[in-house]
């Protein structure tokens, strides 16, 4: 049998921790372990911690001063133990009791995914589930819509796995991938990594509940500093995937179907700072950029002879017979006895 570990990052839940930690007991698929790191906070939860580890030993408590969410994951992670997974759930989330067992099976059965997120119901301060008319439930059904497309695509739309407490992650993956020091994305900058690699899966089912309430940081801190280091997670992505880019097709066409969706959202990524910041990187550089391109070959990005993509080469088509159509004494006469409406179009 597969054994998971649960890390639990801790900070000032402590109206939702008990929660959190019963939903974990709960599962049919009992973890190894649970590792929960109080990262400084300073109303009663780590009292309400020590209580419950003292009737759960399988619970492991690590108190540190703050040092922020990645840090608080990545020390849990590490403490997590000899076993074959990691689930990660925040400390004001909650599992359906099915969870572990249905993530577990889908990675089982998916070698080539190294983390599995599914889909989430979202619940309000008290734990009840948002109505279905709500702005953020009917956001969510909307984003949820096509659970089958591709997994790199879907995040340039939307972060669609919401929050860390959605991934379960193979045990050596999530230690060589530590998650960053960003306030609000880390989990949005994991997951984009997994799919364009082609190693992040989506388990359709509602497997989770994801809370949502005042205190939540982004809504603390406003939607600017989001977009503003939503900027700086896709320089990152860049820096880290180059030499996945440079060596595999494969990627590179993720990348770009990521791309592509992400410059025409208006979530959080504001394209028109990230090609200004380009623009400035870029502006001294031209003859290393020149160089680089001299260097390129089709052998090795068979891109460069590609021809242009369907949608391309029908808009140039259409383009062309058009002009050839406006051009054509034939139109021009029938237009003159009524006959071709003076906006023609080739349809």
């Amino acid at each position: 049998m597969p054994k998971v570990a649960v890390v639990i990052p801790s900070y000032n839940h402590a109206a939702y921790i008990v929660s959190a930690l019963e939903s974990v007991v709960a599962q049919t698929l009992a973890p190894e372990r649970i590792v929960v790191v109080d990262d400084g906070s300073t109303d009663n939860s780590p009292e309400l911690l020590r209580a419950f580890a003292a009737t759960h030993p399988q619970l492991v408590l690590i108190s540190q001063p703050n040092a922020g969410a990645h840090n608080a994951l990545n020390r849990a992670i590490a403490e997590a133990g000899a076993v074959d997974y990691v689930a990660i759930l925040n400390s004001d989330d909650l599992y359906e009791s099915a969870r572990l067992e249905q993530c577990v099976a889908f990675l089982e059965a998916h070698p080539e995914c190294e983390v599995v997120c599914t889909g989430v119901r979202m619940i309000d301060s008290a734990g009840a589930l948002l109505p279905p008319d709500h702005p953020k439930a009917r956001r969510l059904r909307t984003i949820w819509a096509d659970p089958t497309r591709d997994p790199a695509e879907w995040l340039g739309v939307s972060n669609f796995a919401k929050t860390t407490s959605n991934f379960v992650i193979r045990a050596g993956y999530a230690r060589a991938h530590p998650f960053r020091d960003y306030r609000y994305v880390h989990d949005y900058f994991f997951a984009v990594t997994a799919a364009v690699e082609g190693q992040f899966g989506v388990l359709p089912e509602a497997l989770l509940r994801y809370r949502t309430h005042t205190t939540n940081t982004i809504k603390v801190d406003g939607a600017a500093k989001v977009a503003a280091e939503t900027t700086l997670l896709n320089f990152d992505l860049l820096r880290e995937l180059a030499p996945r880019l440079a060596e595999s097709a494969n990627v590179r066409a993720a990348y770009s179907r990521y791309f592509r969706t992400l410059s025409g959202n208006a979530a959080d990524f504001r394209v028109e700072v990230f090609l200004t910041l380009a623009s400035r990187l870029a502006a001294d550089r031209r003859e290393e950029l020149q160089c680089w391109l001299d260097a390129l070959s089709p052998e090795r990005f068979p891109e460069l002879a590609a021809p242009p993509c369907p949608e391309t080469r029908r808009a140039m088509d259409q383009a062309l017979r058009q002009k050839r159509l406006e051009r054509s004494p034939w139109v021009a006469l029938g237009r003159l006895l009524g006959l071709v409406p003076s906006s023609y179009e080739n349809r």
